[in-house]
């Protein structure tokens, strides 16, 4: 794999990842606002939402490091 794609490839991850990030923040903020309303059935299915994004975000984070790596090794060669 040649370095730009490389590159390429990370940058898209890294703009997944953050917008990733953005929606479980944004999850994190009405699960509050919900919680003091008292609406449970929207709690929970916020909750398995931020469960399912959690695991997601994970994934793109190791695919992330993984790029950087690549990325160093193939510029380092």
């Amino acid at each position: 794999m040649s370095e730009h794609s490389i590159l390429q490839r990370l940058l898209n991850a890294q703009t997944a990842l953050r917008a990733t990030i953005q929606k479980i923040l944004d999850l994190n903020r009405q699960l509050k606002s919900l919680r003091q309303s008292k609406k449970a059935p929207e709690n929970q299915a916020i909750k398995q939402e931020l469960k399912l994004l959690n695991k997601v975000a994970d994934q793109q984070a190791k695919i992330v490091q993984l790029y950087e790596y690549k990325l160093q090794r193939v510029s380092n060669q």
